[in-house]
């Protein structure tokens, strides 16, 4: 069982990631990428809402990956 420390490090990372993941996602951020533009045919606007997902997801998994 982890200790008491590591469990409030542990929520502090992700509430920090959840933070990033709404800043991510607020409307006057995603207004800069909906443009014509495109890459390899996919929007930009598209592409960046993936790339930022993924990235979010990815922050989770190593967080939660070294809690155990």
């Amino acid at each position: 069982m982890a200790e008491p420390r590591d469990d409030e490090q542990l929520n502090g990372r992700l509430v920090a990631v959840a933070a990033l993941g709404i800043v991510l996602f607020v409307p006057p951020l995603l207004a800069q990428f909906d443009r014509g533009d495109r890459i390899f045919g996919v929007p930009v606007i598209w592409v960046y809402i993936y790339v930022a997902w993924a990235v979010v997801v990815a922050l989770v998994a190593v967080i939660c990956g070294r809690s155990r």
